[in-house]
């Protein structure tokens, strides 16, 4: 599985903010998280509209941490961007499973176990600036 390319930026752009634990424009977390300015304020604006981080406007604005560090997981930030972690059709909470059974494909209980610990796993790995990851 692959996540977007969007999600991989909001990942490094939530750790530049953690690292430097300051009020910062999206110019200056783009270039330093090497992500196109473009795709930075779109990936901002969903990263505020999930309370990741706080958007404060103005020529003083810029983006800052919403939570705390022990608070947010890389699962909140990939579901951000990209929505629920989905590893089939059959499994997703959007669409019906393409075999049309009323119990779902015989793979469905996979897809769904392999989701799920996907799914933990994530939520276990936080953005602390003591933690390892």
């Amino acid at each position: 599985m692959h996540f977007k390319m969007e999600a991989d930026y909001a990942i490094r752009m939530v750790d530049y903010l953690v690292k430097n634990n300051k009020l910062a424009r999206a110019p200056e977390i783009a270039a330093e998280a090497k992500v196109p300015l473009r795709f930075a304020k779109s990936i901002l604006q969903k990263l505020a509209r999930k309370k990741i981080v706080n958007s404060y406007l103005g020529v003083n604005g810029g983006y800052k941490l919403g939570r705390q560090t022990e608070e947010i997981s890389m699962y909140d930030i990939i579901e951000a961007i990209s929505g629920p972690i989905e590893l089939s059709q059959c499994v997703a909470t959007s669409k019906e499973c393409p075999c049309k059974s009323d119990t779902g494909c015989r793979y469905h209980k996979v897809f769904m176990e392999m989701s799920a610990e996907m799914e933990n796993r994530l939520r276990e790995v936080r953005f602390s600036t003591n933690s390892s990851i």
